[in-house]
């Protein structure tokens, strides 16, 4: 009984730090493919319309891929333009399997360039300028 007590003892925290190592690797692995996903994902919608969004890719832990885009839905094309540049990154690879992945569209408030922001805040200032005089 003593002998197995002491063979636990010995072998169970080098036991317990390769289980960690091993844990640590695959996770590491599957952090630099979402990483590597979603530079593919960003590049094809960049091919295809230019950069208009930047997608954000996560790996779920049961295993299915979302891929979270911020964009104007107002333009049916480019909605249409963007999800199938997406899709075809993961329908391009042999391990996605149909249904492992999902696309989420946000709503995101369309650019508007420096000068007229400017004169919007003017206007809701009532036409005054501010001044720290």
């Amino acid at each position: 009984m003593l002998t197995v007590f002491i063979g636990l003892l010995v072998f169970l925290p080098p036991a317990f730090v390769v289980a960690l190592l091993l844990f640590s690797g695959r996770f590491q692995r599957r952090a630099e493919a979402t990483i590597a996903r979603q530079i593919e994902v960003t590049d094809a919608i960049h091919a295809a319309l230019g950069a208009v969004v930047s997608p954000v890719v996560r790996h779920r832990l049961d295993g299915r891929w979302q891929v979270f885009i911020p964009l104007e839905l107002d333009n049916a094309d480019t909605v249409t333009q963007v999800v199938r540049a997406a899709r075809g990154v993961f329908d391009a690879h042999e391990g996605t399997r149909p249904g492992r992945f999902e696309i989420v569209l946000s709503p995101r408030e369309k650019f508007a360039p420096q000068r007229e922001r400017a004169a919007v805040a003017a206007g809701a200032a009532g036409g005054e300028s501010v001044s720290w005089t």
